[in-house]
C-alpha cells in the first residue's frame, strides 16, 4: 500500500494486494501536493490511509509533478532552520538568525502557518474527510519517506495506529506542530512504528552535511529521532550493504530487505520492536533563541 501510493491505480506496476482489499478512493493526482489512495476490506471495517512520499530522481522513486513541493515539505519539517546548511542554499524560511543561531519563534510560526504550503495540514484534512466517509472504520495510516513521517504525525495527533517505511525522523516536525507528546517513558504507548533498515541514511538520520548526498540534491535532512517504535533491520551488518541513498526507495526494501529476511539466511534474527534510543538528539549544534522565553 506505501509502495501504490507512488502510482495510479491503472499503473503498470501497481502491487496487486489480493482480494482482501479494494482501492476506494485516491487523491491529488490531480494536482501537485499531496498524494496516496484509501484502501478498505469488504466490510469497511479497516480503512488504510496511504500518503505518497518524496517523488524525486534522486530518491530513485521518479519524478513527477509533486517533486518541487514535496522538497519544499521535506526541507521545512526535516531541517533544524530552515534548510539553512550554509551561504549558498536557498531557505524555505527567514528564521536563520546568524552561525548556527535559528530564531525559534519564527520556527514555530512559519511551520504552523496552514495557508503555507504544509503537506501535514493538507494530510489532516484528507484524513478528515475519509473519517467523515468511514465513521466506524478502524482506520490505519502507512506511507515510505515523507509519507511515513506525515502518517505517523497523524497517528500521533489523533491517537491512531501509523506504520511509516524509511521514515525520516519525526519528532522534531512533531515538536515544532506542537502536536501531543508523552513523557519519553511513556513511548511505548504510542502506536507508532517505523520499519527501516541500517543502509538508509534518511531512514537512519545520517543524510546531511557537506559530503552527503542530500547535500547536493538540496534536501536537508537532518533529524534523527522517531516517536513510537522501530523495526529496524540491519542490513549493514547482515547484508555487508554500505549506507547508501539507494537503499532508500519502497521496492527495494519491500523485495530485497522485508520479504527475504530470514529465509535466505535461516539464522538471520528477525528484530524485535525497539524505542528510540533516550540518547537521541535532534540539531544538538543549533542553538534556538526564543525572544519570549526567561531563559
Amino acid at each position: 500500500m506505501a509502495a501504490n501510493a507512488y502510482q495510479p491505480t491503472d499503473s503498470e506496476t501497481w502491487e496487486q494486494l489480493g482480494d482482501r482489499w479494494d482501492t476506494h478512493n485516491s487523491f491529488g493526482w490531480a494536482d501537485d501536493g499531496v498524494r496516496g489512495h484509501v484502501f478498505a476490506d469488504a466490510t469497511n471495517t479497516t480503512v488504510v490511509l496511504s500518503l505518497k512520499g518524496t517523488s524525486s530522481t534522486f530518491f530513485l522513486g521518479g519524478g513527477s509533478e509533486t517533486s518541487a513541493r514535496d522538497k519544499f515539505n521535506d526541507n521545512r519539517l526535516f531541517s533544524c532552520c530552515c534548510a539553512y546548511v550554509d551561504f549558498t542554499w536557498s531557505t524555505v524560511c527567514d528564521c536563520h538568525m546568524s552561525g548556527s543561531k535559528c530564531d525559534a519563534v519564527c520556527l514555530r510560526d512559519a511551520l504552523n502557518d496552514e495557508a503555507a504550503d504544509n503537506y501535514f495540514f493538507a494530510a489532516a484534512q484528507i484524513f478528515m474527510d475519509v473519517v467523515a466517509r468511514y465513521p466506524d472504520a478502524t482506520i490505519v495510516l502507512t506511507g515510505h519517506s515523507l509519507g511515513g513521517a506525515l502518517a505517523a504525525l497523524l497517528g500521533l495527533t489523533f491517537g491512531l495506529p501509523a506504520i511509516g517505511f524509511e521514515a525520516p525522523g519525526d519528532r522534531l516536525a512533531a515538536e515544532r506542530l506542537h502536536l501531543p507528546l508523552p513523557p519519553a517513558a511513556a513511548q511505548d504507548n504510542l502506536p507508532l512504528f517505523h520499519v527501516g533498515h541500517t543502509a538508509d541514511p534518511v531512514f537512519m538520520g545520517v543524510c546531511s552535511g557537506r559530503t552527503s548526498s542530500c547535500y547536493y540534491a538540496g534536501y536537508a535532512m537532518e533529524s534523527r529521532c522517531h516517536n513510537g517504535r522501530q523495526l529496524v533491520f540491519d542490513t549493514v551488518a547482515r547484508r555487508d550493504w554500505r549506507v547508501d541513498i539507494r537503499h532508500h526507495r519502497i521496492n527495494e526494501v519491500v523485495y530485497l530487505v522485508l520479504e527475504p529476511w530470514g529465509i535466505t539466511d535461516p539464522e538471520e534474527p528477525f528484530p524485535e520492536l525497539e524505542l528510540e534510543d533516550p540518547a537521541c538528539v535532534d540539531c544538538g549544534l543549533w542553538k534556538f533563541i526564543d525572544e519570549n522565553s526567561p531563559q
